[in-house]
């Protein structure tokens, strides 16, 4: 009960700032950042438009990513539903109501070896999955809105046979949005998010099932060019256990998340100031009660696009109670990086440079956790395709070169990866832990990645994509083993 009176503080706090703002005031237009690609995602292909004033172009709330197109809306690119969109394929529109109609297919298959470093021990796996998406958007005199988008995500061949069928689809975005006034924005129901370079809250796109929230989401938009989230998810629901055959009962408070995200976009420079807050109980009727793990998250982000040159830096606090002892938060997390562009030289070359890290534990159970924790990021975007490390308990050095040539991107990619404290546990992208803490490890050499991959537009929504990684273990997984682990993988991904 606490913590919803403190999510419902935190929104009308967010309501009565925006009182004190003219209601006159217009929302504000989208800035360059908000119309180039996918802020969020390496550099991606960007796809090529229909002529002006020949055709409409196919879809809405389409973004490039490195791997062909794909749909948002949210955080950086957040269009509210309430806004009715222009004449175009699969739209209709009459007397201020209008319904749009969209799509997407995303094909994959993917080979792995050697994940464990240990050639010894066969480990390859060779697999297909696709994801198919229906959305449909309405609005509604350009004050409420909605979209239903609706997913079947599976693995080939996984059916019991010819004639069967595995029950794989469900509700991926399912929500109302209404426009209070011209500066305040309200959705409602279940939605992807996504901020900055979605190092911590990301929509993470790559994987086939994607993420989504469900929870109330508000912006508020004060001036031109400056917006203030707020935004309160349910994880779990409360609910109440029972612990044993004797019918003892206790009550699990359930897991939010949840946070205020502003952000300033003045021509060139982009600013963002964010306060995040995850709060878990992870009691469970086999465990029984458990104490509750609450992470503030403290941060901030800072951009500037020049004509050729680009460059980010991000950084956050971390504090709270975590586990059985109650131990303290105590950790942070940073990332910096550059990125020159050969503008009008042959197939635009860019090179990018990159350097981040984030806090790790030596001495777990001290009564201090010193652990960054990344939250929900798309971490396949940032520390290696083959998603072996988190921004957890890293130092990450990286490096890319690419070209667009022939309508194709083609890019390499190298990282470096360091324990930030070689005796902690070393963090798989996905969260889990993929060598575990071991007291008195000397070495923090994780290993080194390289990544060569290539996108190419086929037609203005359909791309092929294509990748080769090798990972070259350090002396800090000697424990697992020194074979090089490779992973690749193949595409096609279309978006209307």
């Amino acid at each position: 009960m606490k913590r919803a009176i403190a999510w419902v503080v935190v929104l009308l706090g967010v309501s009565a700032l925006a009182d004190e703002v003219d209601a006159g005031i217009a929302p504000a237009e989208p800035t360059a950042a908000e119309l180039a690609p996918d802020a969020g995602l390496p550099p991606a292909v960007v796809i090529s438009a229909p002529d002006a004033g020949t055709r409409a172009p196919l879809g809405f709330d389409v973004v490039a990513t490195p791997w062909g197109p794909g749909r948002k809306s949210a955080g950086e690119k957040f269009h509210s539903t309430a806004e009715a969109l222009p004449d175009g394929p699969l739209r209709w529109a009459w007397n201020g109501y209008s319904v749009a109609l969209g799509g997407q297919y995303f094909a994959r298959g993917e080979l792995r070896n050697d994940v464990d470093f240990a050639a010894t021990s066969p480990d390859h796996t060779l697999g297909f999955d696709q994801r198919a998406r229906l959305s449909v958007r309405a609005s509604a005199q350009e004050r409420a809105g909605l979209l239903l988008e609706v997913q079947d995500v599976r693995a080939w061949g996984s059916e019991a046979g010819t004639v069967g069928v595995t029950s794989s689809t469900g509700l991926h975005q399912g929500f109302a949005d209404v426009r209070v006034t011209r500066w305040l924005d309200v959705r409602a129901g279940r939605q992807e998010l996504a901020y900055g370079e979605e190092r911590l809250i990301g929509s993470l796109d790559w994987a086939q099932p994607a993420r989504a929230f469900d929870g109330l989401f508000v912006r508020a938009t004060p001036m031109k060019g400056v917006t203030v989230d707020a935004f309160a998810m349910v994880l779990k629901p409360p609910a109440w256990l029972v612990a044993d055959a004797g019918g003892g009962r206790f009550h699990n408070s359930g897991s939010y998340f949840g946070g205020l995200y502003g952000r300033a976009r003045f021509g060139a420079v982009a600013l963002d100031l964010y306060g995040l807050g995850l709060f878990e109980d992870p009691s469970t009727a086999a465990l029984g009660p458990m104490k509750d793990n609450n992470r503030v998250t403290l941060g901030a982000r800072a951009a500037w696009t020049g004509d050729r040159l680009t460059a980010s830096g991000e950084g956050a606090f971390q504090t709270g109670t975590v586990g059985a002892a109650q131990e303290q938060v105590l950790a942070g997390a940073f990332a910096f990086k550059v990125t020159y562009t050969l503008k009008g030289t042959w197939s635009s070359p860019y090179l990018l440079a990159e350097f981040s890290g984030a806090t790790g534990d030596a001495t777990p159970g001290d009564g201090t956790e010193r652990t960054f924790h990344q939250l929900f990021p798309t971490a396949h975007a940032h520390l290696g395709y083959a998603d072996l490390v988190a921004w957890q308990n890293v130092v990450a050095v990286h490096g890319a070169v690419g070209a667009r040539t022939f309508g194709a991107h083609v890019w390499l990619d190298v990282h470096h990866f360091r324990a930030w404290a070689p005796e902690g546990a070393w963090t798989s992208a996905g969260g889990a832990v993929f060598l575990p803490a071991t007291a008195g490890r000397q070495s923090g050499n994780m290993g080194t990645e390289v990544d060569l991959s290539c996108t190419v537009p086929v037609f203005d929504n359909v791309a092929v994509a294509g990748n080769v990684s090798v990972f070259m273990p350090g002396l800090e997984a000697l424990a697992k083993g020194t074979s090089p682990s490779t992973w690749g993988f193949v595409s096609l991904r279309t978006q209307f």
